[in-house]
C-alpha cells in the first residue's frame, strides 16, 4: 500500500473518518463531570482528565486527513466548495488542538494550589483576548468547514442528504447537553459515526481509479 500513494491516501482518509467519532465518543465518556474546570473534580480524577484531553486531541488530529479526503471527493464536481470547506475546517482543526492542552495546566493548578487561586487562574486565562479570539472562537471553524464539505458532497449526490444533517446533530448535541453526565454528551458522537462512517465506507469500497479521478 505504501508504494501506491492513491491507495494509501484513500485508506488513511477513510480510517480517519471512522476514528474521529470513535475517539470523540471515548473522550466524552472519560471526561470529568460538570461544565467548569472545577479544581476539586480535576484533583479527584487526574488520570481521567488526562485521558479525556488526549482522546479529544487525537480525535481532532484525525480530522486533518479526513478533511483532506472529503475535499478530494469534491475536487471534480465542486472544487470551490471543497477548497473553501477544507481551508476553514483545517484552520479550525489546527487551532482546536491547542484547546485541549489547557486541561493539563488546569490539572497541574488543581494539584499544586488551593481551589480558589487555581480556579481564579483558570478564569483569568480563559478571559484573555488572545485565547478567546485567537484560539477558542477560531476552533469552531472546524465544525463550519466540515458541514460545508458534507453539504457539498450531498449537493453533488456523493452522499445521502441526511449525512450533513446527522453531522449537525452530532455537533450540536454536546452543547445542548452541557451539564449532563458524560455518557449523555457522548451520544452526539454516534451521529458523527453515522455521518462520517457512511462516507468512510464509500471511500473504502471505491476503486483506486475512481478515487484518483474523483
Amino acid at each position: 500500500m505504501l508504494k501506491n500513494p492513491d491507495l494509501f491516501r484513500k485508506t488513511v482518509a477513510a480510517a480517519a473518518m471512522l476514528a474521529w467519532p470513535v475517539l470523540l465518543g471515548l473522550a466524552f465518556l472519560t471526561s470529568p463531570p460538570g461544565t467548569e474546570h472545577d479544581p476539586a473534580v480535576f484533583r479527584a480524577g487526574p488520570v481521567r482528565v488526562q485521558a479525556s484531553a488526549l482522546l479529544f486531541l487525537w480525535a481532532t488530529a484525525c480530522l486533518v486527513p479526513a478533511i483532506l479526503g472529503l475535499a478530494h471527493l469534491l475536487r471534480a464536481r465542486a472544487p470551490r466548495t471543497g477548497n473553501i470547506g477544507a481551508a476553514v475546517a483545517l484552520t479550525g482543526a489546527v487551532t482546536a488542538t491547542s484547546l485541549f492542552m489547557t486541561d493539563f495546566y488546569d490539572l497541574a493548578l488543581a494539584l499544586t494550589l488551593p481551589d480558589a487561586p487555581a480556579a481564579r487562574v483558570t478564569e483569568v486565562a480563559g478571559a484573555l483576548g488572545g485565547f478567546v479570539y485567537g484560539i477558542l472562537l477560531p476552533g469552531f471553524l472546524l465544525h463550519v468547514g466540515l458541514l460545508v464539505l458534507l453539504a457539498g458532497l450531498a449537493a453533488v449526490r456523493r452522499v445521502p442528504w441526511w449525512v450533513p444533517v446527522a453531522a449537525l446533530v452530532g455537533t450540536c448535541g454536546p452543547f445542548l447537553t452541557m451539564g449532563q453526565p458524560p455518557a449523555v454528551q457522548a451520544i452526539g458522537s454516534l451521529f458523527h459515526l453515522a455521518a462520517f462512517g457512511t462516507v468512510a465506507l464509500k471511500v473504502l469500497r471505491m476503486p483506486v481509479d475512481d478515487w484518483r479521478a474523483a
